[in-house]
């Protein structure tokens, strides 16, 4: 729990985080110790400080390492034969990090590990899964069969896993059927630095140029970027997430036991001593989630949610609950208007419409018990479409939110790597920070609100009760009927018939896959 002594920076999208992080990089003097999805160290830096030492993150770190700080970072991989674009991101991050240790004057100061889950799918889904496996593999050969034969071996050079799943016959790349490939279900999610054992800057936001946008969400809709990271002052939080980052992969492969962090919450599964039949990890630690459930059980004012997803059934099972029992409690959710994938990419894909079932069954519940205590909102930008697509939000392109907050009354707030779906909250390895002290939740809270209303937005538009609802409501209600350019604020109502016209049930699959 955070305490009035310590240091919190709020930080929101990259345009804030990026510099701050950059900043706290340059002022270490011994070692940083990094875990993230996804970290690219072609980045652009932002910040003047780190502008006068080179353009991207390649030249911060190689400063810092010819300084003799020591530098170890943890990267995720992925599933090949299901996720073979991140699979390339990872082992592409890996190689120019490599690069960056043989131009060093100190290469062996920096600890590179591209890191996958040790969980499996076991070998009965592997079996049923056999034709599906096999197609998306072939299709996957057949883009990088369309390369230039010099750029496909170098893709396949940061492809290890993939390529041992191919063949290669009179030239052409072609899946080999000899065998039932390995399947990862889970990733590690977590987005997270220690500085020194002193500076701990953690929450939703990766690296890379993707990433990159401000509060004013000027750029295209596909490159927008909604984002909340802490960058907090506080040694035994550090130290805390530092020794985290030594521990997480032994403990999910089950070769040490769990140490729960008491500073920080966590979630973290481990691998199965025998898969099986089945597809899951062992779940194995849910503070994030218990955090949540405890924080919904005890609010009476207002809870305020911002995340990438709302598919938890049992967050909504709890808040539905609560709503019950607290007649004056009211809800605000605010989220993206559609998946990332399914809005800039067109994708139809059955995970992103069982993903989009769930969110629409949970919502949908949320309505019938809060009633009018409930506003789900979504922004969009400033501008005209003639877009019909779910990137667009009543006539205007949407802002995609990847954030994680959540605030309840004056008591709690949490800013995390977690979604509020199944697999963050009892799959993915996650890393979150709790925080008490009430002046410091109003700030988060008026911060992280503000950034979707006008500037002249009164204080009950932020207040923590009941009434704030109704404000944030009207507000959108009345965005909704003016035309983009004239609308006050970003925020408009959530479709959530959108998400209901593309769901589709998936029945056996576990909510944890999406």
């Amino acid at each position: 729990m955070l305490k009035t002594s310590e240091k919190l920076e709020l930080l929101i999208t990259a345009e804030q985080a990026y510099p701050a992080f950059e900043t706290a990089v340059l002022m270490a003097k011994h070692r940083i110790d990094m875990g993230f999805r996804i970290f690219d160290a072609r980045t652009p830096l932002i910040s003047d400080a780190a502008r006068e030492i080179g353009e991207t993150w390649i030249d911060l770190l190689l400063h810092k390492l010819n300084q003799g700080v020591r530098v170890k970072i943890a990267i995720t991989d992925f599933d090949p034969v299901v996720r073979p674009d991140m699979h390339h991101l990872s082992w592409k991050s890996f190689r120019v990090l490599a690069g960056v240790a043989e131009m060093s004057d100190n290469p062996s100061h920096i600890d590179i590990q591209i890191a996958d889950h040790p969980a499996r799918v076991g070998w009965g889904p592997r079996m049923v899964l056999w034709p599906k496996i096999m197609t998306q593999l072939g299709e996957t050969c057949e883009k990088l069969n369309e390369l230039p034969p010099e750029m496909r071996a170098d893709q396949l050079r940061s492809m290890p896993r993939f390529a041992e799943l191919v063949k290669e016959d009179d030239g052409r790349l072609l899946p080999d059927k000899t065998g039932v490939p390995q399947m990862i279900p889970v990733t590690h999610h977590q987005k997270v630095a220690v500085i020194d054992d002193q500076f701990l800057y953690i929450g939703g936001l990766d690296m890379n140029e993707r990433r990159i946008d401000s509060t004013r969400h000027t750029g295209r809709p596909e490159q927008t970027w909604h984002d909340v990271h802490l960058l907090l002052r506080c040694p035994r939080r550090a130290v805390a997430a530092r020794r985290h980052l030594d521990r997480f992969q032994a403990e999910c492969a089950g070769e040490v036991g769990l140490r729960p962090p008491p500073e920080l919450l966590r979630t973290l599964s481990v691998k199965r001593s025998s898969e099986g039949i089945y597809l899951s990890p062992v779940v194995s630690e849910t503070g994030i989630l218990d955090c949540h459930l405890r924080c919904i059980a005890k609010a009476t004012n207002l809870i305020y949610l911002e995340s990438q997803f709302f598919r938890d059934p049992i967050i909504s099972d709890a808040l539905v609950k609560r709503a019950s029992e607290a007649p004056d409690l009211g809800l605000v959710v605010v989220l993206p208007a559609a998946p990332e994938e399914v809005a800039f990419l067109g994708d139809e894909g059955l995970d992103h419409r069982y993903g989009e079932y769930l969110q629409a069954k949970c919502l949908n519940e949320l309505q019938k018990a809060f009633a009018e205590r409930l506003f789900i909102g979504s922004p969009a930008k400033l501008e005209e479409t003639q877009d019909d697509s779910r990137a667009a939000l009543h006539g205007a392109p949407i802002i995609f939110i990847h954030s994680k907050v959540s605030v309840f009354d004056n008591r709690r707030a949490i800013i995390s790597s977690a979604n509020i779906n199944g697999r963050s909250m009892r799959w993915d390895t996650e890393l979150g920070v709790e925080i008490t002290d009430a002046e410091e939740i109003a700030k988060i809270r008026s911060q992280v609100m503000r950034c979707w209303l006008p500037r002249d937005a009164g204080p009950e538009f932020c207040a923590p009760n009941r009434a704030a609802v109704a404000h944030w409501q009207q507000l959108a209600d009345l965005n909704a009927a003016t035309s983009p350019q004239s609308r006050r604020g970003f925020i408009l109502p959530y479709d959530v018939t959108a998400a209901e016209a593309f769901g589709t049930l998936l029945p056996g699959v576990p909510v944890e896959m999406v």
